[in-house]
């Protein structure tokens, strides 16, 4: 399993960036990114304390339960990366939204337990419980050594830099960008260029939410965004998942869907572990695969993730993940992925 960084390495360099070294125990010739979608891993806070709820599951069933069905596949990978929904704190007072979602703080662990390394914290959820609130979440991360970024204003402002296998990846965390957000962007990728980043991912909480394709708007973003430096991007938000593109041979995860989420009513279940996979090479990483390992997320009761064996079922994953209707440069992946779900580059 892979090394999880000190909590030592928490804090904070002067310009925002935090640096952590990891060692790995993968194939030391590739480089294995892994992204999932929106991870909750609380309850409404109205709901804290049902029966049903998730945080009764978690007592009864353990840290471990959630993650139980994918956490040797997480671990197995170099970096793990998820968007996490919901605001770890003590506090009570909450904004007046119909679903503040609360974490207890002991549920950092969980995080722990499956093999999540890094996550995004810019989202709608993000201040449900004020900016106090938000930096009780920053807090916990750090007390438990995992890695966190992202932007939401209020000078809150977070890069993060990770150093894995002698590569640097920056990482980005935006919410509901808009146009003029792209000057920032620019300046973001090229402060971590700076610090040496080989990689730059940037996080995207967007698009409408159980809309299974992306709008315009999303496809304009990515360009300039991509256009700017920046190496991958991997989106949430929808809670459903919306078509994998390519721009310029580089990846757009436009949604990776649900992985765990304690509040969700009924959407589309599909979802899945979204793997990158680059070749270590003298002049830096370059992007050798794409593969995504399908799965339904769970409902209410067993919110878990389960790994699809059955081949149809697999197919129809796959399909949802094919881009229809390419737009502004954009390219669907190539045929072969609707069989195994992989992609592999010259």
């Amino acid at each position: 399993m892979k090394i999880k960084p000190m909590r030592a390495a928490a804090a904070l360099i002067a310009a925002g960036l935090l640096m952590v070294c990891r060692p790995s125990l993968a194939s030391q010739d590739s480089l294995t990114l892994s992204f999932i979608g929106d991870v909750s891993i609380g309850d409404a806070y109205r709901y804290r304390e049902a029966a049903s709820g998730f945080h009764e599951t978690v007592r009864q069933k353990g840290i471990d339960w959630p993650f139980s069905t994918v956490a040797e596949t997480l671990r197995a990978d170099d970096l793990t990366l998820a968007n996490l929904e919901g605001t770890i704190t003590p506090r009570k007072r909450h904004r007046d939204v119909r679903m503040p979602l609360y974490i207890h703080p002991d549920h950092t662990q969980i995080l722990l337990s499956g093999g999540v390394d890094a996550v995004n914290t810019a989202n709608n959820h993000a201040l449900d419980f004020y900016e106090e609130g938000y930096r009780d979440t920053l807090g916990a991360l750090d007390e438990a050594g995992i890695v966190h970024f992202g932007s939401i204003g209020r000078g809150i402002d977070r890069q993060a830099v990770v150093s894995v296998k002698g590569v640097k990846i920056g990482l980005i965390g935006l919410s509901y960008p808009q146009e003029s957000d792209l000057k920032r962007l620019e300046e973001k990728t090229r402060a971590l260029r700076g610090e040496g980043c080989s990689l730059i991912v940037l996080s995207l909480h967007w698009g409408r939410e159980t809309h299974m394709q992306p709008d315009a708007a999303q496809y304009r973003f990515a360009a300039g965004a991509l256009a700017l430096d920046v190496d991958v991007i991997w989106g949430h938000h929808p809670h459903v998942v919306q078509p994998v593109a390519l721009y310029q041979g580089k990846p757009v995860l436009f949604s990776t869907g649900n992985f765990i989420f304690g509040t969700m009513k009924r959407v589309d279940p599909s979802t899945g572990i979204f793997q990158l996979v680059y070749d270590l090479e003298e002049d830096g990483p370059k992007l050798s695969a794409l593969r995504v390992m399908p799965c339904l997320t769970g409902e209410k009761g067993d919110w878990r993730p389960v790994p699809l064996e059955e081949e149809a079922a697999r197919r129809e994953v796959f399909a949802k993940l094919q881009l229809r209707r390419p737009e502004m440069g954009f390219e669907p992946l190539a045929g072969s992925f609707l069989e195994g779900g992989e992609v592999r580059f010259d």
